[in-house]
């Protein structure tokens, strides 16, 4: 569930939902005593343009930095909106999520990423046009040196080779067997 707070756009929390305090890991008094400024990470430097977006737009949307009593910051979702309650004062309704489980999962997927595509780079392969002899069947390297195709492939590929006869070889080689 997603935390909700009613709160006035100075930054005073006036309540919070029970999703809220679990997330804070504090009661509703903690947080309404705690205020923006107990809860979010007020060096953040996204913190001043969604405050700005909200007061121009009337409302906003990005992530920021919470922080829990202990002092561990952790990564949020905020959706703001600004509103006129009955008495007609501007308050602003949040709702917060804690996205450190997305978070880490990016961060995973980009370590995966990053290790796939090392692993891409040092698999080696054959593209283009092989010059090999028609008769041998040796295979002339950039410098011009001629080379097994064997040794060739292995040198310029993971591949490797192991040697058998085929049947056609086997009867030209072996006649009568």
């Amino acid at each position: 569930m997603d935390g909700m707070m009613f709160t006035s756009p100075d930054g005073k929390i006036l309540d919070a939902n029970p999703a809220a305090c679990r997330m804070f890991e504090r009661t509703r008094e903690e947080i309404i005593a705690a205020g923006r400024a107990g809860l979010m990470d007020a060096s953040d430097p996204r913190l001043p343009g969604l405050l700005e977006q909200r007061q121009r737009t009337g409302r906003a949307y990005g992530e920021l930095n919470a922080r829990r009593p202990n002092g561990e910051m952790f990564p949020v979702e905020i959706s703001s909106v600004v509103f006129k309650d009955a008495e007609g004062h501007t308050r602003t309704c949040l709702i917060i999520r804690d996205i450190t489980e997305r978070k880490s999962a990016d961060a995973e997927r980009e370590r995966l990423i990053h290790e796939l595509q090392e692993a891409v780079a040092k698999v080696k392969t054959l593209t283009g046009l092989l010059p090999i002899c028609a008769r041998c069947k040796k295979i002339r390297d950039d410098a011009g040196r001629w080379h097994a195709l064997e040794i060739y492939i292995r040198m310029h590929t993971e591949a490797d080779f192991s040697h058998g006869i085929c049947p056609e070889c086997r009867l030209l080689l072996y006649p009568g067997h």
